[in-house]
């Protein structure tokens, strides 16, 4: 019988499913990967986990010059081609989990939060697309503390900070404040939290950090994205 992952390592490695670790951390989590099985076994646990989550990605279907290149790949190494084809789905299947940003949070709250009660979700989800639709930024929100945890916040401009703004059901922005850049987490107040339901938009517009925060958007939303309860 499998002896279960420690949460610390549970939690370990569905960052590092997730890509959510970089420089060191990473690395450690990489060697782990390979000098502990059952540690490997959870990283793979939590991508089949987590991939239902994939259904709101949109497809992007390749460049021709993507599968060239594949092709001329395996040519050049024609007896180890099913292998290289093995490894290479399974990088494209873990590059395409990386897409969905509305994961890349969900790991650090499922691994560590108490057993909840049925029909009491403690965490939302969102993922904020663009026009396109593509994903840009996943954001998870531990309600039991408060807390919005997002994969990443490298936008803006020179002038302009991005302002994520909340959008319960009935449909008036409320400001949560300016992110900084590289910002992992916000705390939200008792007064916002109520704003938090299932279903409820949350949208990032570029504002004037001068003049911030602001009692409606000034600009067309930049990213938006539903919160749903899990």
């Amino acid at each position: 019988m499998t002896e279960p992952t420690p949460p610390e390592q549970d939690l370990l490695a569905a960052e590092l499913a997730l890509g959510l670790l970089d420089g060191t951390e990473r690395a450690e989590a990489l060697r782990l990967c390979l000098s502990d099985p059952a540690f490997a076994r959870a990283v793979d646990a939590w991508s089949i986990r987590l991939s239902p989550l994939l259904d709101g990605v949109p497809p992007v279907v390749a460049p021709e010059r993507a599968w060239h290149a594949v092709a001329a790949r395996i040519g050049a190494v024609p007896q180890l081609a099913n292998d290289a084809t093995v490894r290479q789905l399974r990088h494209w299947r873990r590059g395409a989990l990386l897409l969905g940003g509305i994961a890349a949070c969900l790991a650090l709250f499922l691994v560590v939060r108490p057993a909840k009660i049925p029909g009491s979700p403690s965490v939302g989800v969102s993922q904020l697309a663009d026009s396109s639709g593509a994903a840009i930024l996943g954001v998870a929100y531990d309600r039991q503390h408060g807390t919005l945890r997002l994969s990443q916040t490298s936008i803006g401009t020179a002038t302009k900070m991005p302002e994520l703004w909340i959008i319960p059901s009935d449909g008036k922005p409320r400001s949560l404040g300016l992110l900084a850049q590289d910002t992992k987490s916000i705390h939200v107040s008792r007064e916002m939290q109520i704003f938090f339901e299932n279903g409820a938009t949350l949208a990032i517009t570029l504002e004037d950090p001068g003049t911030a925060p602001h009692e409606a958007p000034s600009s067309t939303p930049i990213l938006t994205g539903k919160i749903t309860d899990i």
